[in-house]
Parts: C-alpha cells; structure tokens; sequence
C-alpha cells in the first residue's frame, strides 16, 4: 500500500488518471461505500495495483522444491548444474519482474503494461506477484481488495505530493529482508476540494 501511494506520488500522470476514474465511481455510488464488485470494474485501479506489485513485490522470494533431477546449462558461462530430487529453489520474485528481457523499462513505473491490449504481450511466469500455481498465496485476493480499497480512499480524498523528507529516488533499506525504504516512506497528502 505504501508502495502505492509512494509510486502515484511521484507519477502525478497515474495519480490524476486514477482519480478522474474514482471519481467516477464516487458519483455513481451517490454516497454508498465502495465493495468489492465495484472495485473489480475498475480497469485503471487494476492497471495500477498490478503495476505496484510487479515494480514492489510483497514476497521477495518463491521457494520450491524439485520434483526431479535436472541438469541446466548456464547460457553465459556454459557451466553445466545438476539440480537433485529434493532439493530447494529459491525463485527472486524482484528480479524476474525487473527483468528487462521481459519488462521493458523495469524500473519505470507504467501501469499500461497491464492494460488490455498489452497485458496478454506478458510472458506467463515472469508476473508474481502473489506466487504462482497451487501454492500461491491463499490470502491474494483479500490483498488485491485492500490494497485497492485504501488507494480508493486515499486518492479520492487527497493529492499525494512529495514531502521534504521524500526519499527521491527511493533508496532500500539494506538491513532489511523485506522491500522497505531506508528512513521509511514520506509524502504530503493534501486534501481535495470537494
């Protein structure tokens, strides 16, 4: 969540494109809260929430175990590696989705990547963000309504500008075993008119 708004802070383009569409919403609701339906018909709120786990993972790493032997050859080196029955993997969620060789421009944060015409351009296995396959996290889609819950409310409410304490670039925190920012995450929220 915090990667969020930290992401929409500094794009004030994503920012203002995902309000109109709130906003949107907001009129049409006439008062009522926000559910989970009407969050799942929001095609920018989606575009961004995808964006921000694919740039900011929650989980850092995949572990696996293999099933079988397997023998990889390294294409830079062409060392030959033999991975046992058994034996685990440890699968860098960071660094497949920050691959340039499937994401263009990694550390740009560009929530059309996930619009519908180029969301299907995405090579299966190198999105995330939750796992993938039978062990992915049980818990994804309380996630994805919560962290789609809070930027509704956040945006629709107030204009995230950045701070004089915002870290520009961001900077991680290296003693940490989580994506966390060194001195924490800052920025203004300013309220909208209504």
């Amino acid at each position: 969540m915090s990667f969020g708004a930290h992401e929409l802070m500094e794009n004030p383009e994503a920012q203002e494109k995902l309000y109109k569409e709130i906003l949107e919403v907001h009129e049409e609701l006439q008062g009522e809260p926000v559910t989970y339906e009407i969050l799942q018909k929001m095609p920018y709120m989606e575009m961004v929430v995808s964006e921000v786990l694919r740039k900011w993972p929650v989980a850092l790493i995949s572990d696996r175990s293999c099933t079988k032997d397997f023998e990889y050859e390294s294409p830079e080196t062409g060392e030959r590696i033999t991975i046992k029955k058994g034996e685990k993997l440890r699968i860098s969620m960071c660094g497949i989705q920050r691959d340039p060789k499937y994401y263009e421009n990694p550390d740009a944060f560009d929530p059309e990547r996930f619009s519908v015409e180029n969301k299907g351009k995405i090579e299966v296995g190198t999105y995330l963000p939750f796992g993938l396959g039978p062990r992915n996290c049980i818990g994804n889609r309380f996630a994805l309504l919560e962290i789609k819950a809070f930027l509704y409310y956040l945006v629709r409410d107030y204009r995230l500008e950045v701070s004089p304490k915002t870290s520009q670039p961001l900077t991680l925190d290296p003693a940490s075993m989580q994506l966390l920012p060194k001195g924490g995450f800052w920025l203004k929220c300013i309220p909208r008119k209504s």
